[in-house]
């Protein structure tokens, strides 16, 4: 059985003409990870990728993360890459983690991730 956040993944790859556009889209290099997901041979997706498919698609975080809401709040693929990227960022900001021992490493597991995100992002927006 395919997890929650693999099947949401799925879906919004699903709205795209393939899962190459879909991943060139979100600037994600990994061209396998839509089969990988389908195929369960991925248990979870990183923090990086979905924060990329966050910004790249402009679909709501929470429901990306949760499930929560809809795939696309009203206007969302309207917006500019940047209004997007502002978006996700709030979105993950706004996110209220479990506060229990497995919550706690999750969110410690997502803060390492984005800053190293955003290290990437920083060094590499001069190229």
């Amino acid at each position: 059985m395919k997890i929650p956040i693999a099947e949401r993944n799925i879906l919004i790859s699903n709205s795209y003409d393939s899962a190459t556009d879909f991943l060139k889209k979100c600037g994600i290099n990994n061209y396998s990870l839509i089969t990988d997901l389908k195929n369960e041979c991925i248990k979870k997706s990183r923090s990086e990728v979905l924060a990329r498919i966050v910004i790249g698609t402009g679909c709501n975080g929470t429901w990306l993360l949760t499930g929560e809401g809809e795939p696309f709040e009203k206007g969302v693929k309207d917006l500019s890459k940047r209004e997007r990227a502002e978006l996700a960022l709030k979105e993950i900001l706004d996110y209220q983690f479990d506060e229990s021992e497995e919550g706690m490493k999750e969110a410690s597991d997502i803060q390492i991730k984005l800053a190293e995100t955003l290290t990437d992002f920083l060094k590499n927006r001069g190229n």
